[in-house]
């Protein structure tokens, strides 16, 4: 009333009348209070609702900041606490929450008719109420932390894609949130960057990339944030609800892929910057954020930097691999493999493995991700005109080869880590399906690491039915563990790490480990199926995998779109029923319309999982 005394004499009045109708409210509350024996003043309050209205500079932006924020959130919490008392047998106060809440909406219907009286015409209520709250509001403060009440904010006014968009809305309340992106071909620009040429994803790479840039969402929580170049749309973001999963906050980049200059990101606190991987092209992105960390961040070179970056390079595993050989004498000293650094080398490595027993060999660039930039050389071939200038480009750019022998797969698994200040921590074991070529196919993952395991490979990974001492499981525990830690504590690394690795036949028959096949400093998909497994109903077992047009042509279905609907029929998602989360079926949690290169498939079982 004194701070705008300017504006029109209707609006004026009804702030009178919100003004007396607030006093009696405040009575009520004061004569019930101390029926209870509460006085006012007993019990502390903050300074929130005033600091963030206070500042208001226009009668819109007081009818944006009150009634549409703290007066909507209070058909939310007057409905709820109404609701909750009269069951708990008071129905005295209960009755007092009810009139409020009738109260409140004729406040927020009062406010809305002004705010749409002033806001842009060509702006719709909800793009108007999000550009006129500045942060630390936003949204989420308009609805309370209990459930969302969609009948109270029509009766008010507010029109039914508002409510949708209210409630789908997600951004931290007060925790600082973690920032997450999806770069999945950081190994091929580190390359890029290391041979001194600008790094330019194939054009299906990335698009694939933009196909699946929300699986991030899956690794962070509610309060986190993700990074996108297009958020996914309101129903998507209502059908993944609907299936039970928890969403962060989706902020959209700018055209050429950096954040927007009005991003909130520039001045909110964070906890963490989570790509899916550090690079050069992460670094460049998140590089204005780090001084929002907490701590004595000050530096993007503190994430990544050479010694990080080396971390990648199968150089680097081949190097552990043998450190742990020279631990644990039982492991097959002829898996340990070469790093080569010139085509004699290259040649002579070969020869050596060939003259221990006729088998194939692995060639491997030292970045390449998902059996990427990878040769077979089948026994007794040598090394093709093709196959020999391959090489030559690969040590020209990447200053190294990988040459190791070509075991017989039997059964690939994971083990997922994560580094942070008090050292490296076991997450989860992931069973791995890759294709012939070592490229990845499917990830799952259960309660028990065991469970739909073929009894052989069950028998000489663990025991009798569990990780035994001398099990070759527990070298994940132990020397493994130490192993990396060691090498992610000299290189100052913090984050997710994940350790590929799989069951071999030797030539007489007997199983045998490949202990250390990848190691990726970096989120995986294994890591993903872990932490997709947290928001399935309790005692589920599940299946991640990535889907393209041929696999879907392979299943009868001409398009990603139609594939997408096969599933939808063939395993619908069934829900529990006390959790509501998924219990059984299947699920494509990326956008199947606007999907061009592949799919996101999650499979949810409630047993052992049949074979992929």
């Amino acid at each position: 009333l004194l701070k705008f005394p300017e504006a029109p004499k209707t609006f004026r009045r009804g702030i009178v009348r919100t003004l007396q109708e607030e006093q009696t409210h405040t009575r009520w509350y004061l004569d019930r209070m101390q029926e209870c024996g509460v006085k006012f003043g007993d019990l502390p309050l903050n300074r929130f609702f005033w600091d963030t209205v206070a500042p208001m500079e226009t009668p819109l932006d007081y009818v944006t900041r009150l009634s549409l924020t703290f007066e909507q959130a209070n058909l939310d919490y007057a409905r709820h606490y109404g609701e909750i008392l009269r069951e708990a047998g008071d129905p005295k106060t209960a009755s007092i929450l009810e009139q409020i809440y009738r109260d409140e909406i004729a406040h927020v219907g009062y406010g809305l008719r002004w705010f749409r009286r002033w806001k842009g015409a060509q702006e719709s209520d909800w793009q108007a109420y999000r550009a006129g709250l500045q942060f630390p509001l936003s949204p989420s403060r308009g609805k309370g932390n209990v459930p969302f009440n969609a009948e109270g904010r029509l009766r008010a006014g507010l029109n039914d894609d508002f409510v949708r968009e209210m409630e789908l809305f997600e951004q931290s309340k007060g925790r600082t949130p973690n920032v997450f992106w999806f770069n999945p071909s950081a190994e091929a620009s580190i390359a890029a960057e290391r041979a001194g040429s600008r790094f330019q994803p194939r054009l299906e790479v990335a698009a694939l990339t933009r196909d699946l840039e929300i699986l991030p969402a899956f690794l962070g929580r509610r309060d986190d944030v993700v990074l996108v170049s297009e958020a996914p749309s309101l129903g998507e973001r209502a059908r993944l609800r609907a299936l039970g999963f928890t969403l962060p906050e989706f902020e959209e980049l700018d055209v050429r892929g950096g954040l927007r200059a009005g991003s909130v990101l520039y001045e909110r606190k964070l906890n963490d910057l989570r790509p899916w991987a550090w690079s050069p092209q992460s670094a460049t992105l998140l590089a204005a954020l780090v001084a929002n960390l907490p701590g004595d961040a000050n530096s993007i070179g503190q994430f990544f930097n050479a010694p990080r970056a080396e971390l990648f390079s199968k150089e680097w595993a081949v190097a552990r691999r043998r450190e742990l050989l020279a631990k644990v004498p039982t492991l097959d000293p002829a898996s340990a493999g070469s790093t080569c650094r010139s085509l004699e080398e290259v040649d002579a490595a070969i020869a050596s493995i060939r003259a221990a027993a006729p088998a194939a060999i692995a060639l491997k660039a030292p970045f390449g991700t998902a059996g990427q930039k990878n040769r077979r050389l089948l026994a007794p071939e040598l090394l093709a005109d093709s196959t020999r200038r391959w090489v030559a480009r690969i040590l020209t750019e990447q200053k190294a080869l990988i040459v190791e022998p070509w075991l017989e797969r039997v059964h690939d698994f994971s083990v997922q880590y994560e580094m942070g200040a008090d050292g490296l921590k076991k997450v989860a074991l992931i069973h791995l399906f890759n294709d012939s070529r070592g490229q990845f196919r499917a990830c799952e993952c259960g309660p028990r690491f065991g469970q739909g395991l073929p009894a052989e490979v069950a028998r000489f990974l663990m025991g009798n039915g569990r990780a035994s001492a001398g099990s070759p499981l527990r070298l994940y525990d132990v020397a493994i563990r130490q192993i990396l830690e060691a090498g992610a504590l000299s290189a100052g690394y913090r984050g997710p790490l994940g350790v590929d690795a799989f069951v071999c036949r030797a030539p007489s028959g007997e199983l045998g480990l490949q202990p250390i096949v990848e190691v990726n400093p970096r989120f995986t998909m294994g890591r993903l199926t872990w932490e997709l497994m947290q928001q399935v109903a309790a005692g589920a077992c599940i299946r991640f995998e990535l889907v393209n047009l041929s696999g879907a042509r392979a299943a009868g279905c001409q398009t990603l779109q139609a594939y997408a609907e096969s599933i939808a029929r063939q395993s619908p998602p069934r829900l529990d029923a006390a959790e509501g989360r998924l219990r059984s079926g299947s699920v494509v949690l990326n956008c199947a319309e606007k999907a061009t290169q592949g799919l996101a498939v999650l499979s949810v079982f409630e047993g052992a999982p049949p074979q992929p």
